[in-house]
């Protein structure tokens, strides 16, 4: 599998990698791919070993930018687009990649043109698997047998972009970051991304039989769409968050529809959900930081607002929860 990534704009290539080579079989590497003119900044973490390929990328652009990414090879692609509007670009259409949402496809030999517009900065993860690593992956895992997905992949039956994806929820929020953002400074680095990687794969699976069981009554497709939308907005926005006006004009809804509509779906409030999000992320943080650390990591101004709110939550206070 080789992969590569070229700026259109003036033949920039930011990375060119081959993971099918015998030097990246027990091996993690990691390089940090930056690059910076007057009107673009882009700083890319990768990783990469035989079979697998990881990126985290920023790009920050106040004019249109477009990457052609290019993948030779059978591969599996997961990824997730944070923060932009990216369009996948063909000589039929544009086609929005789809902000808050997982996109999971099975596909081989392609060139995608990505087209980024100006002033909208760029976030997104992505996981490269080729298909004799992915099939290894997997080998003994027995609830593989149930998925769709991996039977497709299995019979070589080709899945386009967009053909699997999951509205983004904090589980996978949180094991996305700990997959691309973590430097793996351990010598079992390689085998603990395995174990992450499979716990992605099997996450997803549940997601999806969520799906197949997951319709509302009484709100209509399009505004369940939304209504997700706004949900992966703030797992991605949960430390300063919008105000429910501002989340209700980003989604196209009116404050009342979606509030009522959010309860619906998840079964808690807006507000609780965002409360909910800055607690589970403190509990992430405890021992790592003070508690005052902790409080301004996850939003709060004040501390013993920030201690009250995590006693209620587990029954007790970021102290004494580093010695239980």
């Amino acid at each position: 599998m080789y992969i590569e990534s070229k700026l259109k704009e003036f033949e920039k290539t930011l990375f060119s990698i081959d993971v099918s080579e015998e030097s990246h079989q027990n091996i993690l590497q990691q390089e940090v791919v930056k690059y910076s003119i007057q009107w673009l900044k882009t700083n890319s973490k990768i990783q990469f070993t035989k079979g697998l390929f990881i990126i985290e990328a920023n790009f920050d652009n106040i004019r249109e930018l477009t990457d052609i990414f290019s993948i030779s090879g059978e591969y599996i692609q997961i990824s997730y687009l944070g923060k932009g509007d990216s369009q996948l670009i063909s000589s039929k259409e544009e086609k929005p990649v789809g902000m808050g949402c997982v996109n999971c496809c099975y596909d081989r030999d392609t060139v995608t043109t990505i087209k980024m517009p100006a002033n909208i900065p760029t976030h997104y993860q992505a996981l490269f698997l080729s298909k004799e690593y992915y099939l290894k992956l997997f080998t003994n895992e027995g609830w593989v047998v149930e998925n769709s997905f991996h039977r497709k992949v299995k019979n070589g039956e080709f899945l386009k972009f967009g053909a699997y994806k999951f509205p983004i929820d904090y589980n996978l929020y949180h094991i996305l970051n700990e997959i691309t953002k973590n430097d793996w400074n351990t010598d079992f680095k390689k085998y603990y991304l395995e174990l992450r990687l499979k716990e992605l794969f099997l996450s997803l699976h549940f997601c999806q039989q969520e799906l197949c069981n997951g319709v509302v009554k009484g709100i209509s497709e399009e505004n369940q769409e939304k209504i997700r939308t706004a949900h992966a907005y703030l797992i991605e926005n949960f430390k300063n968050p919008p105000t429910i006006k501002l989340l209700a004009r980003k989604v196209l809804l009116n404050e009342l529809q979606l509030k009522k509509d959010f309860k619906k779906m998840y079964g808690k409030t807006i507000r609780s959900y965002i409360i909910e999000l800055k607690m589970e992320k403190a509990k992430e943080l405890l021992g790592k930081y003070t508690v005052s650390e902790m409080a301004g990591i996850v939003g709060y101004k004040s501390v013993p607002h920030f201690i009250n709110t995590f006693k209620k939550c587990y029954g007790y206070t970021p102290k004494q929860g580093l010695n239980q």
